[in-house]
């Protein structure tokens, strides 16, 4: 594990909370890879999902909800 990468990125964004959390939605997220591809790491799930994180190399896990017009009850219910 690169621990400099973690360290340099935890002082530069100041942010030890988040990268826990983002990093525990990353594990999530490989966890539920096939076993298949799991085999093949060469490293334990949670030093990937960290080195991940620390590389920004993740998906956007929480997006901005969209605005919807407002309409009436039967146009909302119908989507």
């Amino acid at each position: 594990m690169d621990n400099k990468l973690m360290q340099k990125f935890i002082e530069d964004h100041n942010c030890t909370f988040l990268y826990l959390i983002l990093a525990n939605e990353e594990l999530k997220r490989i966890s539920k890879l096939p076993y298949q591809i799991q085999k093949d790491f060469d490293k334990k799930l949670t030093t990937i999902a960290l080195e991940h994180v620390a590389a920004h190399n993740i998906p956007d896990y929480f997006i901005p909800e969209e605005d919807k017009p407002e309409g009436k009850m039967q146009d909302i219910i119908d989507e």
